[in-house]
């Protein structure tokens, strides 16, 4: 049953709450599964969510809720029962005005207003098709998609408060990510594709199926490095993963004022190599990120994290911009509806420089080059050190190149965007909200055989 958010205001005004928020979410989703390349029955569904959060005196509590059968009535009187049991919060600001910019993300492909679950499965059928066919140039005895999903989604987002905010946004959401198998005189080898954006990216998700699969080839009988100091280059996936587990946490606004940042007091200060550039960016067209407005309904901004090195500006929502006496830069992002934001990216651009991961293997003399990873969430983005084992990479040494897994990588995010840093590459790739290109490190420890 779907309730109005006026509703909920005046309901609320009358129960005595000094503030409250409505964060709907509309969404319908068609997802097409595959598994040993047999295409599974389309799954269909759509759900409404409500995330509210309300305020007494500084009292502030937040629920979610899908069922509405229950009545506005009881949702608030849950929704009281959860602020009255909160503590009291002395800085709270209150919820945001309405702040707009002026600016206005394509955030929704008009080609979602007719793409239904037959899309969903034609792009598994591509999805399969690629695989076989570059299983089948590439000299493999068999090839499979072992498990791989297709998702179209079409998402109407509403933010509504008491202090006058109400805005809406409609996006469209693209992704897939599988992994594939291929066999070589009964030799298995695997490797994960992953793509995801605003528009359905056909030929994207082509090229990404078939590097994967050439990919099996690349990584078969792979061995594991001694361990010792290496130089080091990375992959745009793999920086991509590196800025999201140690470098987004760092430059949150909220970790920096709770002084769980290692960039707090150095905003205007270098603290990477003057090759480093990156923005937020939630302007670019129809990318996974983009937004026009974040999950308080604050209007977003395009703007420079690191300029040539230098930190400018930390990503806030509006009760950290409050605390931290700054402008509010519209990154209030929630997991769920319901819970208050936390400052988080929504596109996250590194600036290209030159050359990619030819030049760089050319130019190593001992190194590793690593495509794939698990585990980098167990970096400590507190201290600045980067943790991840390397399940795809290449050994260079001496001229020779030979596939290596089973190692774990560390090091210094400061230093390896600092002293340490070698070149930035030109070769920047979009995977999902971060756009990056490859980067050669001068040293980092690897732990291996």
């Amino acid at each position: 049953m779907a309730v109005e958010p006026e509703l909920f205001l005046r309901e609320a005004a009358r129960r005595g709450f000094s503030e409250l928020e409505i964060a709907v979410s509309q969404v319908e989703r068609f997802r097409a599964e595959i598994s040993g390349n047999t295409i599974k029955p389309v799954s269909a569904g759509s759900r409404t969510v409500y995330g509210l959060r309300g305020v007494i005196g500084k009292r502030v509590g937040g629920l979610s809720v899908s069922d509405l059968a229950v009545g506005v009535e009881d949702v608030l009187r849950d929704l009281e029962r959860v602020v009255r049991n909160s503590p009291e919060d002395p800085h709270w600001p209150g919820f945001p005005p309405r702040i707009h910019r002026g600016n206005r993300a394509e955030t929704y492909s008009r080609e979602f207003d007719e793409l239904g679950p037959e899309k969903a499965v034609e792009l598994a059928g591509l999805i399969v098709e690629e695989a076989l066919e570059e299983g089948r140039s590439i000299g493999a005895d068999k090839t499979y998609v072992v498990n791989a999903y297709v998702e179209l989604a079409r998402i109407n987002m509403r933010v509504v408060n008491t202090n006058g905010v109400d805005i809406v946004e409609k996006c469209s959401v693209f992704s897939s990510s599988g992994s594939v198998k291929s066999v070589f005189s009964g030799v298995e080898s695997t490797y994960h594709f992953l793509i995801g954006g605003r528009r359905v990216e056909e030929d994207g998700l082509g090229e990404r199926v078939r590097q994967a699969v050439s990919h099996t080839r690349l990584f078969a009988n792979p061995s594991t490095p001694e361990s010792g100091v290496y130089e080091l280059v990375l992959t745009p996936r793999v920086f991509g993963e590196v800025l999201t587990y140690v470098v987004a946490p760092a430059v949150s606004g909220l970790n920096i004022l709770e002084g769980r940042s290692p960039l707090r007091g150095r905003v205007g200060l270098n603290v990477f190599d003057e090759r480093i550039t990156i923005r937020d960016d939630p302007l670019l067209p129809l990318h996974y990120g983009s937004r026009s407005f974040d999950d308080e309904g604050v209007g977003v901004m395009a703007k420079t994290v690191f300029d040539k090195g230098v930190f400018k500006t930390p990503l806030t929502n509006y009760y950290v911009s409050k605390r931290l006496n700054t402008e509010a830069t519209g990154n209030g992002f929630r997991s769920v509806p319901g819970v208050s934001t936390t400052p988080s990216p929504t596109n996250l651009v590194v600036e290209g420089g030159s050359g990619g991961l030819e030049e760089f293997v050319r130019d190593m003399r001992r190194g590793v080059v690593v495509y794939s990873t698990i585990g980098g969430w167990m970096s400590n983005f507190v201290a600045g050190q980067v943790y991840f084992t390397v399940t795809h990479g290449l050994l260079v040494e001496s001229g020779s190149v030979k596939p290596v897994k089973s190692f774990v990588v560390t090091g210094n995010i400061f230093d390896w965007l600092g002293g340490k840093l070698v070149a930035v590459g030109s070769d920047s790739e979009a995977n999902f909200n971060i756009v990056s290109p490859s980067i050669y490190i001068r040293e980092a420890m690897v732990s291996g055989g």
